[in-house]
This record gives structure tokens, C-alpha cells and sequence, in this order.
């Protein structure tokens, strides 16, 4: 498993406390040691950052990261509301045991708007995962659960004027086989979200994948992926099937840059109306330009974003950059942006998001980290008003 860093720790402690609530948070704010969540990075492990480990709780092969993180800042504009000052606590803990394949992860946050009590927030994170090797097969089961709250900085929720709460429980299986050159993954999944105030938004997500890889004798892998997705919400009129059929490649072989690209065709076809077919891309690069930096670059085009909460159904294209740089005193910096456009389907209106985080660490000993943060959300649309706002915050964090 890959190991957790304070800088990482920290990081994902201010995603938490500044970005938009959406979704997909459990797929993005997971560590990369819960079995079946995370992105883990895709360079050769040997050329990995020389940043500081966390202080951990040894108990034999099973390790326990607590961390705390106070921070305390300013938001221009939640929600489009008046400015107003923010505190957030942000405590987690992190089990990993690589020996038994098992990881845990729990994290809540609360926020405090000083000026406006109505843009409050507040949420809870938890998953689990175990992968095990038996033979030619590597099985990885995993569960995690999500209850935060909607922010007006997402796709579709352009009424949104204070947080809307929601949950997620998600729940994952897949099963890779390898058979001599080839490798074979089925994989399924159950989504469910709901909304105590909003209960029509309510959905269940049903997905079945299956992938098939060859390498022919070089580094580079050959894959076929077919998918399928059922939507059932609880008013059947934004209910639908989605089914996707993607072919490519991705680098299998030890190195310092990776690669990924997979395209095809997606269909979504409606419960009620007719069924739409559309191009989709997925791709990715991983690459490490010096021992010190970790540079990611992820590109998608779907038809809706699986992902997402809205019921309303676009097509996506969406571009997502990350850096990671540590510094030879162990501080760290850590920049990600993303930008999304829908174009929604039966209407002329088109959104286009962008935001991004930049974050500072420094390190005081094993215990103590001193962070500094910087987000940005922008939402802009042909027919709707422009909004944006800037979140500074300054914190520290604890690890016992």
C-alpha cells in the first residue's frame, strides 16, 4: 500500500474544508491505502517524494494515523451569500494493515460561517476495503459512506442558495483474473444517494464492468472495457440506462511518466424519451519531472457524470490537473485545478465550472504541521449570472 504522508494527510484535511460538496468526494477525498477507493499515483514506487511519514500508531502490521486539523479564514461568497469569516475542524483517523490487504478510513468536518449561520456545514466520511491474492485472482471488496451537504458550486444546482444536505452509501466488488498474457476484471457496484429534504432526488445506481487487458510483449497493455449503469430515482421520469463500450492502452511498465487513454461510445437511454448516443474519452498521465515533484493530468468526456448528484442529464468534458512539490526542509506544496462544461440535453443552456486549491505545509517536528490554503470556484452559464468566490484559510494540524 502506499504510504501516508502528514503533507498528504493535510491536503486531503483542506480539500475537505474548502472545496464543494459533490458526490463523487468518496472516489477523490479517499486515501489511496482504502482498498477499492483513491487514485493511487502510477510511477514507479522506488522514485516516490522524500516527504516526511506520518507518526503512526504501530499495532504489529496494523497502523492507526489520528490527525486533527483546526483552520480558521475567510469565504467571499458562499453560495453566492455575503462574505463572511470560517472555521473548520476537520479530525480523522486512517488504519492501514498492507500485510492483510485491509484499510479504514473516518473523517468528519465542521464549518462555521461567523457571519451567516445558514451556510454552516458539516460531514461525515467513512470506508472500508480488503483486497486479497488468492492464486491468479486479486478480489477487492470495499464500502464507504458519505453524508455532507450540496453547495451552489456543482453542476445543476444553480437555485441553491444554502447548503442542501445528502448522503451516499456505496458499495464495490471486482475481481481481477490473470490468465497468462491476458487479465480479465469483472467489477459491480451499488450507489445510493438520498435527500432528506429533496426526497424526489433520491436515486439508486446499479454499474456492472467488465475489462479485458493483453499485453503483447511490451510495456504497453491493451484494454476493452464495456459498462453498464441503471439510474432508478424515485420519480421515474429521470430514470435511465447508461451503457458505455471503451477501447485503449495503458503503461504497465516501472518508469517515471505513465499513461493511459481509452475512447468509444456511450449511450444513455432514457426511461421516458428518446435514447442519446455520444463519443466519450477517458485518459490520464502520471509523471514524476523530479524526485521532489508528482504531476497528474486526467481528461473525460461522458455522457453525465456518474458520479454527480444532479438529475439532470448533459454531456460532460472535464480536465483535472494536480502537482505535488516537496520541499528538501519537508514542506510541501500541492496544487489541483479542474475544469467541467455540461452541455445539458433538450435545453440550450450550457455551465461551465472551474476551481482549484493550492495548499502549504510546514512541518514542526513529528507532531505539528502548519498549513496554509487557497481555493477557487467559478460557475459560468449563457443563461444565468456568473458567481464565483475565494476561500483563504490558515490551520494547524495534530498528529498524536
Amino acid at each position: 500500500m502506499r504510504r501516508i504522508t502528514t503533507a498528504g494527510c493535510i491536503a486531503l484535511a483542506l480539500t475537505l474544508a474548502t472545496r464543494p460538496a459533490r458526490a463523487q468526494e468518496l472516489e477523490n477525498l479517499l486515501p489511496d491505502a482504502i482498498p477499492g477507493y483513491g487514485k493511487p499515483f502510477g510511477v514507479n514506487p522506488r522514485a516516490q517524494l522524500h516527504a516526511l511519514d506520518a507518526t503512526k500508531i504501530q499495532f504489529g502490521a496494523l497502523s492507526a494515523v489520528p490527525d486533527l486539523t483546526i483552520s480558521g479564514g475567510y469565504d467571499s461568497a458562499p453560495n453566492g451569500a455575503a462574505g463572511s469569516a470560517v472555521f473548520s475542524a476537520v479530525p480523522s483517523l486512517l488504519l492501514a494493515d498492507p500485510i492483510l490487504g485491509f484499510g479504514a478510513y473516518a473523517a468528519g468536518n465542521l464549518s462555521n460561517y461567523a457571519q451567516n449561520a445558514s451556510q454552516n456545514t458539516s460531514s461525515l466520511t467513512l470506508a472500508g476495503g480488503e483486497r486479497a491474492v488468492a492464486g491468479a485472482h486479486t478480489i477487492i471488496l470495499s464500502a464507504g459512506y458519505l453524508r455532507t451537504e450540496e453547495t451552489g458550486f456543482a453542476l445543476d444546482t444553480i437555485a441553491i442558495s444554502r447548503p442542501i444536505a445528502f448522503n451516499v452509501r456505496d458499495f464495490r466488488a471486482s475481481d481481477e483474473i490473470a490468465l497468462g498474457l491476458f487479465t480479465l476484471k469483472p467489477a459491480a457496484s451499488l450507489t445510493l444517494y438520498a435527500f432528506p429534504d429533496f426526497a424526489a432526488q433520491d436515486r439508486t445506481d446499479a454499474r456492472e464492468a467488465l475489462t479485458a487487458g493483453y499485453v503483447p510483449g511490451g510495456p504497453v497493455q491493451l484494454l476493452l472495457r464495456a459498462q453498464a449503469t441503471q439510474s432508478a430515482y424515485r420519480e421515474p421520469i429521470f430514470s435511465a440506462d447508461t451503457y458505455q463500450l471503451l477501447a485503449g492502452a495503458t503503461d504497465t511498465a516501472d518508469g517515471l511518466w505513465t499513461f493511459s487513454a481509452l475512447a468509444g461510445a456511450a449511450q444513455r437511454a432514457p426511461r421516458f424519451g428518446p435514447a442519446i448516443t455520444a463519443p466519450v474519452l477517458e485518459a490520464g498521465l502520471d509523471g514524476m519531472p523530479s524526485d521532489f515533484d508528482k504531476l497528474r493530468l486526467e481528461l473525460a468526456r461522458e455522457i453525465d457524470d456518474p458520479d454527480e448528484v444532479s438529475a439532470a442529464a448533459y454531456t460532460l468534458s472535464q480536465a483535472r490537473l494536480s502537482l505535488d512539490h516537496a520541499f528538501p526542509s519537508n514542506a510541501g506544496f500541492k496544487f489541483t485545478g479542474q475544469i467541467a462544461n455540461a452541455a445539458f440535453f433538450h435545453s440550450a443552456l450550457r455551465e461551465t465550472l472551474a476551481n482549484c486549491t493550492a495548499t502549504l505545509t510546514w512541518p514542526l517536528g513529528p507532531y505539528f504541521t502548519l498549513n496554509a490554503a487557497y481555493a477557487f470556484n467559478d460557475r459560468q452559464a449563457n443563461q444565468l449570472r456568473a458567481a464565483n468566490e475565494h476561500i483563504i484559510t490558515l490551520g494547524a494540524s495534530w498528529t498524536p
